[in-house]
């Protein structure tokens, strides 16, 4: 389970989705990346442009971005690589426009926000049908189990499978079961991390999967 899953930290992404503006990081983005305007793009340049994005990324950006792990350049969701679409997309010509640069940014960001979105959806729908549940422990399970599933089906369908996609799963189970105002005690994330399978490039058997997550919600409800 990734290092920054801790208690309330979907609370925090979650929070901290609808207070995004692009057209904001857009402007910062511009001051950033002005120095690359004029002038030959020497890859010391380039160099030093990438630092200074990454570090406003980091300031500028909420916790969806901090503590989501899953940040501008992350392998498996946003369509993003520092190496090759920072100034340096469709080889063997590079667009050196500042605007498109930013353009492709923004586009990479709202991939990894609208995921993001996406679960709260799935967290949503899992949480009315466990109040919906009262006191009915069977019941409120399944509907765990049903969050814990659509959780991972979503992140499997949007990061493709790509390599170590499933860290991000494995993120977004607890980020479920906390999402439902359930404890993420030591004995469900020690289950969380043993009780699933993931390879990278394939998603997990259904019936595997949904085994696995009837055993986590059995004792986190």
């Amino acid at each position: 389970m990734s290092s920054d899953t801790s208690a309330f930290t979907w609370r925090r992404i979650r929070d901290s989705l609808d207070v995004y503006s692009p057209e904001q990081l857009a402007s910062r983005l511009r001051e950033a990346l002005a120095p690359l305007r004029v002038g030959s793009i020497h890859p010391s340049r380039l160099k030093q442009a990438q630092n200074a994005v990454q570090d406003l990324l980091k300031n500028e950006l909420g916790p969806w971005y901090t503590m989501s792990g899953l940040p501008l350049g992350n392998e498996v969701l946003g369509g993003y690589c520092w190496c090759h679409s920072f100034f340096n997309q469709n080889p063997p010509h590079r667009t050196t426009d500042v605007n498109e640069n930013i353009q492709l940014m923004l586009t990479s960001l709202e991939r990894i926000r609208s995921f993001l979105y996406a679960l709260d959806g799935v967290y949503q729908t899992a949480r009315r049908q466990i109040e919906a549940a009262g006191d009915d422990k069977a019941l409120r399970a399944k509907a765990l189990e049903e969050g814990l599933v659509r959780s991972v089906d979503l992140t499997a369908e949007t990061t493709s499978c790509e390599e170590t996609w499933y860290s991000v799963a494995q993120d977004a189970m607890s980020w479920c079961i906390e999402a439902m105002g359930l404890p993420v005690s030591d004995a469900t994330e020690e289950l969380l991390d043993t009780a699933f399978v993931f390879e990278s490039w394939i998603a997990p058997p259904p019936e595997v999967l949904r085994a696995a997550a009837a055993r986590v919600a059995e004792i986190a409800v």
